[in-house]
Parts: structure tokens; sequence; C-alpha cells
């Protein structure tokens, strides 16, 4: 499946959410919890990640002739 950066960004932002929300669920087992941990650090890189690419898109968007 393919889709935007701003379709990506939407779902990144959603899955860090549900994965926050997990981690404030008590009855979770260490090991559990640990491995939504990492999920969220990498969820949240990767947002990082494509929100740049996203503005640096928009640069370029706005530096082509005829992109107005």
């Amino acid at each position: 499946m393919q889709r935007t950066l701003s379709e990506h960004i939407t779902y990144l932002e959603q899955k860090i959410a549900m994965l926050k929300k997990q981690l404030e669920e008590p009855e979770r087992a260490a090991s559990e919890q640990n491995e939504i941990e990492i999920d969220l650090g990498i969820a949240e890189r990767a947002l990082a990640h494509f929100r740049r690419a996203f503005d640096f898109e928009q640069r370029l968007r706005k530096s082509l002739p005829d992109s107005h």
C-alpha cells in the first residue's frame, strides 16, 4: 500500500497515541511494556523523519516554476 507523506504522518500520529495509551495500562508485563516503549521510540523517530520530509517537499514545491 502506498501512502502520501501526509497520510504517513497521520498514521504515525495515531500509532503513537495508541502506544502511549497502551503504556498507561497497568496490567502489562514488564517485557510487554519494554516492547511498547521500543515501538513508541521507533514510531516517534519515524514521525520526525516524515515531518522533515514533508517540510522539504513543501519547500521544493514552492521553488519549482508554476507551482503556485
